[in-house]
């Protein structure tokens, strides 16, 4: 399934605490037999309720939904004690804020030895171009989906990538590597996702010649394989596709790790 790029707002707030408290041991044996109820240590005053566990949220309220999609209206309160309102989108398949909704793959593809070891040294990657409705025109991502029901996130890594690109991934001798929950754009969506770093080892029969995709009903993907060492940033500045922010900071940090290696002085 392509990646829809969506909506984590609501779980930035819910690992809030409600607050302290406190502990006090009445040591009475040390104080002697003639200490009366004044003498006891007492425990602090709790502070007031405006100071505990600021921000909070009170409710959130569904306004409305469709079949993917759900509008709901937050009530909380702010570090300065007010009440306020915050509008989000979120999905309708979200399982939980605990977990993500969705995996962002970075696949590496190189020629492996038998042992797992590289080849060579040359790495591609894959990106995804697609039209996306709601900008009106083609982005360029990588390959991306959400994580079915009792489904890792390698697993849904995996399989994603299979069905966008129809290239098999290693998951034996080299495993995926999965990032924690990221947010996505906090200030409109609840949507998590992990990213993965998967191995495509060339020499895999599977992967020889153009793989075919198991694309889903009305997706419509076009595959770009792309050399890492061509300057992946250049490449995406000349696709006429509107690149999807997480691959373009990918492409920036590459390039600046890159010339910090190197030594050079260049600008990202």
């Amino acid at each position: 399934m392509a990646y829809c790029w969506a909506f984590l707002f609501v779980h930035h707030f819910s690992s809030l605490r409600s607050g302290c408290h406190y502990c006090i041991s009445h040591k009475i044996s040390r104080m002697g037999n003639n200490m009366n109820n004044n003498d006891l240590p007492h425990d602090p005053p709790s502070p007031p309720e405006s100071a505990q566990s600021l921000p909070r949220i009170h409710s959130i309220e569904p306004v409305a939904s469709t079949r993917w999609l759900a509008l709901k209206t937050i009530t909380y309160t702010d570090q300065e004690g007010k009440e306020r309102k915050w509008d989000i989108a979120t999905r309708t398949t979200k399982q939980s804020c605990d977990t993500a909704d969705a995996v962002i793959i970075i696949p590496l593809l190189r020629h492996r030895n038998i042992d797992g070891s590289a080849a060579d040294e040359n790495i591609d990657t894959l990106l995804v171009e697609q039209f996306r409705p709601p900008l009106g025109r083609n982005t360029i991502e990588f390959p991306a989906g959400l994580i079915d029901k009792d489904e890792t996130p390698s697993e849904a890594a995996l399989r994603e990538l299979r069905e966008e690109t129809g290239y098999v991934g290693e998951n034996c001798k080299l495993l995926p590597q999965v990032s924690r929950q990221l947010n996505m754009s906090p200030g409109l969506t609840d949507e998590s996702v992990h990213c993965v770093v998967v191995e495509v080892d060339l020499n895999n029969p599977y992967n020889h010649g153009t793989p075919k995709p198991n694309l889903d009903d009305g997706e419509y993907v076009t595959v770009k394989r792309v050399g890492l060492d061509k300057g992946l940033q250049a490449v995406l500045d000349e696709e006429e596709g509107m690149p999807i922010q997480g691959v373009y900071m990918f492409a920036m940090g590459l390039k600046l790790g890159m010339s910090l290696v190197e030594g050079g002085n260049d600008k990202v």
